[in-house]
């Protein structure tokens, strides 16, 4: 195997990667089920008959889409010197 077939195989892998974390960005959820109403340091709802932490899902939501960032960021780099070595 070259080694531009080897890097286009690492691209793909971390666009893969990347697909994956941040779909799972957009779908994690904080619960609050500990607290019994909302806090003036956060943000808590009630849904679905318990407490929603909507401040935590944004954080958790964007430190997620952070990782995915990164490995949507490796794949571009990898595609680019695939293009330079191929």
């Amino acid at each position: 195997m070259t080694l531009p077939v080897l890097v286009n195989e690492a691209s793909a892998v971390c666009a893969f990667v990347a697909a994956g974390l941040w779909l799972y960005s957009a779908r994690v959820e904080v619960w609050a089920d500990d607290q019994t109403g909302p806090r003036s340091d956060n943000m808590v709802i009630l849904k679905e008959g318990r407490m929603y932490d909507v401040t935590g899902s944004a954080q958790a939501q964007s430190r997620w889409s952070a990782y995915a960032a990164i490995a949507a960021a490796i794949a571009a780099l990898f595609q680019g010197l695939g293009l330079l070595i191929g």
